[in-house]
């Protein structure tokens, strides 16, 4: 038997609800915000754009490696992980904080700086970098039952 599919206002209230949590784990810095308003804006659209830079950039591409099945219980448990990390600064604190540094460094024109000027021999060991950050993080995800990105 198969689950039914969330109603739209499931989805409008996830998405508040991880925006929520997620402002208050990173105290709402200001770089920080913005990456998890992205990532957040990225996860819950329709459509995800495969090539956001029109340089081809690997650093411009968001992770495609995530499930896009809504799944309460696993937004409960990512949510739950967020309000500890805004509570407390263990490690939960530590992992979110280096998420919006990555998405921060991801974003197209910061990382590399010189992404206009690189050819593209130059961009595989920043491809195979962000594959296993992109791989870590799904392990991590997958052990957890969460929804990071």
């Amino acid at each position: 038997m198969a689950a039914a599919p969330p109603s739209r206002l499931d989805i409008i209230r996830a998405y508040r609800h991880l925006l929520r949590a997620g402002l208050r784990a990173i105290q709402y810095s200001s770089p920080a915000r913005y990456a998890i308003r992205s990532k957040l804006r990225f996860a819950f659209s329709p459509e995800s754009p495969q090539n956001i830079n029109v340089y081809s950039s690997p650093a411009s591409h968001m992770p495609t490696v995530f499930p896009k099945t809504f799944s309460q219980t696993r937004i409960d448990n990512t949510i739950r992980f967020l309000n500890t990390a805004a509570t407390r600064r263990g490690m939960e604190h530590e992992i979110v904080k280096n998420l919006c540094f990555v998405e921060y460094g991801r974003a197209s024109q910061r990382f590399p700086r010189a992404s206009k000027n690189l050819k593209p021999e130059e961009w595989e060991p920043l491809n195979v970098l962000f594959d296993e950050y992109d791989d870590t993080l799904r392990m991590l995800n997958e052990t957890m039952q969460l929804e990071l990105r």
